[in-house]
């Protein structure tokens, strides 16, 4: 069965991905054999307040991670519509709202210490949604060795061990 999902637009290929661990690591076999969709809360939020100059008003994007609530600013990405396999999509642990008040609370600090504001900002909400971002998941293998696992990143490229 398969679902319709909004994803942040991701060109690496299967190849791609294998090149991408491969380059760090020569001798190595790698298989990219799976993409996962990994679930975010995207909000786009407008912080006005007071500081030392005048007022001021900062657009900030903030990705909230549905599964551990971490939150970070992110930069401008474009999204696609996929059809996605209900088993490659991990689902969510966070309600919506919670992840607004995360989201709030994140960019309001970021706002008060970078902008030497004198009050908490205002916010207001421009846009929202439930995002998935795409992954790989790589094995790499060396003969009479052990293997290991990765997560590649199918929007960066970057990469993390997840066993090995």
């Amino acid at each position: 069965m398969t679902h319709d999902r909004m994803a942040i637009a991701g060109g690496l290929t299967l190849a791609e991905a294998e090149s991408v661990v491969a380059s760090t690591s020569e001798g190595w076999t790698f298989r990219a054999h799976r993409k996962i969709y990994y679930p975010y809360f995207w909000f786009h939020l407008r912080y006005t307040t007071r500081t030392l100059l005048g007022n001021s008003s900062v657009r900030l994007s903030c990705l909230v991670d549905t599964r551990t609530g971490l939150t970070s600013t992110t930069d401008p990405f474009e999204l696609e519509r996929v059809d996605v396999n209900a088993g490659a999509v991990l689902g969510s642990r966070l309600a919506e709202d919670d992840a607004l008040r995360i989201a709030h609370r994140y960019g309001a600090h970021a706002v008060l210490h970078k902008r030497k504001a004198l009050v908490v900002p205002d916010v207001t909400v421009l846009e929202r949604g439930l995002v998935h971002k795409p992954f790989w998941i790589v094995d790499g293998r060396k003969r009479r060795q052990s293997s290991f696992r990765v997560l590649v990143d199918g929007v960066t490229g970057a990469f993390h061990v997840l066993r090995h």
